[in-house]
């Protein structure tokens, strides 16, 4: 796997997160509550992936492997509760904006481990993102009035917690076969939602009335192709990249509001969009080899 390949799986994660949202609206729309959504995501994530695992993964299971990744299932878990909770509490714009509050705590959580400061690039980076995803959002327009602090608190801890899951995605078993690794951290994280928020949806019927193929899209799109591009992609390129790719999310967003569904977005939110792919760029610019003199790169055979 190279490193431009691992590139364009993140993004691709990513941008799977942001199709998620299509999904999620016409459920809600239909009556689903987003804790059977949630549920459903992780519960038929789990099973596809464990079946895929079945048939492409040569690596044996070991049950120290449940011990090892429940760092990375838990982490899952939490960002799904903790977002909603958000969602229930505050604005959509004012959520999100919170959540996408993993990318500085990402790479801050990387400096940290590493010991290694970010480099002017990511820094740069970081400020762009952080600008764009507020004008992206809508939030600059919308304010901050009447806000519950229970929902900023439950929104930095989703932001935290997915900061996390990308975090324990390039440390923990980072040479495992990610079919495996994709199925026991889903299905563990599945397992930790349903003690918080029982599945009654697979009892009460509630799958015939329209949930089962919604549930199967937000697990293919919300479980198995996001968090199998992340346990490939992240250890080849490192957290602190990875953090950042990871904010292709929005625009995604954004995008599919305009063009499939129809929204109303604003000049300063495709301002935003803009701002935040161009900051996903800055880190892979050799500003070095840019902007050095002709006769330098002559010397080191560029």
């Amino acid at each position: 796997m190279t490193y431009w390949r691992s590139v364009l799986l993140v993004l691709l994660g990513a941008c799977s997160y942001g199709v998620l949202s299509l999904f999620m609206k016409h459920a809600f729309a239909l009556g689903f509550t987003p804790f059977e959504m949630s549920g459903s995501q992780l519960i038929f994530g789990g099973l596809i992936m464990s079946i895929a695992a079945l048939f492409f993964s040569r690596e044996r299971f070991h049950w120290k492997y449940l011990l090892i990744l429940a760092p990375v299932s838990l982490m899952m878990a939490s960002t799904s509760i903790f977002y909603h909770q958000a969602v229930s509490r505050v604005s959509a714009s004012l959520a999100i904006v919170l959540l996408f509050q993993f990318t500085w705590i990402g790479v801050l959580l990387e400096s940290l481990v590493d010991r290694k400061w970010p480099t002017a690039e990511k820094w740069v980076s970081l400020l762009m993102l952080g600008g764009g995803t507020v004008l992206a959002s809508g939030l600059s327009e919308g304010g901050l009035q009447n806000v519950s602090i229970t929902g900023l608190v439950c929104g930095l801890l989703s932001g935290a917690t997915f900061a996390l899951v990308i975090f324990f995605s390039g440390r923990v078993l980072p040479g495992m076969n990610p079919y495996l690794r994709s199925a026991i951290t889903i299905s563990m994280a599945a397992v930790m939602l349903s003690i918080v928020y029982p599945p009654t949806f697979l009892l009460n019927g509630r799958l015939m009335d329209g949930l089962l193929p919604l549930g199967l899209l937000v697990a293919v799109f919300g479980s198995v192709i996001p968090i199998f591009c992340l346990a490939v992609g992240v250890p080849r390129i490192g957290n602190g990249l990875a953090t950042i790719l990871s904010a292709v999310e929005l625009p995604t967003v954004v995008l599919l509001s305009s063009f499939v569904l129809q929204e109303n977005v604003t000049l300063s939110q495709w301002g935003g969009v803009l701002m935040i792919l161009a900051a996903i760029c800055v880190p892979q610019i050799k500003w070095r080899r840019l902007f050095a003199p002709a006769h330098v790169l002559e010397k080191k055979g560029m």
